[in-house]
């Protein structure tokens, strides 16, 4: 009950629903359950986006919500076609939730999100520290002086990184795939199951593949399966790993 009233309440924020609708959904909460439904994405917004600065988030995929909800400190509002959920420590114009008795010590949180695992994904970590667990839609993690940990990823993936770190793993058997390093180090381990061509360039960086299953065609070029996706990898200065599970 409290995470459903809570994802209202985000929706609201967000721009999803109207406050009146919010409103009319918090009472049929309290009136009583509703008939079980297979939980779908909502209407409005199609993708969700998480900044993290100077903090700890964790993104979880959880098919029981409909879309996403965020438990911790964060500011939320709707983007276009996307919801945008930031991690906040101090309060400003902004919508902003801090389930918390005070302020003093907001950036020692944990910012927890619980999204549906086919709701697309961008994350976006500023000195900060993301986890994501469990999204299986397009993914997209851009590092900037942080770290960023990406479990059970199965869409397409795109990784970029700029003094900072990255480690991943998963599948991937279809789409367009990307890694762009700069001065960073980002490791990506697939399952054997994937199936993707691999193409690597680096100018004064690293690029490694290895691992079973790998075959090679030319000093920047590899597959691993059938080659049904393609990751391009582009590493400037620093180091990129891609091994075989």
């Amino acid at each position: 009950m409290r995470d459903l009233q809570r994802e209202i309440v985000n929706q609201v924020a967000s721009g999803t629903i109207s406050p009146e609708e919010g409103a009319a959904r918090l009472e049929g909460l309290e009136a009583g359950p509703s008939p079980v439904t297979s939980p779908t994405p909502s209407a409005g917004p199609k993708q969700v986006k998480v900044v993290s600065r100077l903090g700890n988030t964790e993104v979880i995929g959880d098919p029981s919500v409909s879309f996403a909800v965020a438990d911790g400190p964060h500011r939320i509002r709707q983007d276009g076609d996307t919801m945008l959920i930031e991690q906040s420590g101090f309060g400003d114009d902004s919508f902003e939730f801090i389930r918390r008795a005070g302020r003093a010590n907001a950036f020692g949180e944990t910012l927890t999100i619980r999204m549906n695992p086919t709701v697309p994904l961008v994350a976006r970590v500023q000195a900060g520290n993301v986890r994501i667990d469990g999204i299986h839609s397009a993914l997209t993690a851009e590092v900037q002086a942080g770290n960023c940990r990406v479990n059970d990823f199965r869409g397409p993936i795109r990784l970029g990184v700029v003094a900072g770190n990255v480690e991943a793993s998963g599948q991937l058997d279809s789409g367009t795939s990307s890694i762009r390093c700069n001065m960073g180090e980002v490791k990506v381990s697939l399952a054997r199951r994937s199936s993707v061509s691999i193409t690597a360039r680096t100018t004064m960086g690293d690029v490694a593949i290895e691992g079973e299953g790998i075959t090679r065609s030319g000093s920047n070029q590899a597959m691993l399966g059938d080659g049904a996706g393609t990751l391009d990898i582009d590493c400037t200065l620093g180091s990129v790993r891609v091994a075989v599970e």
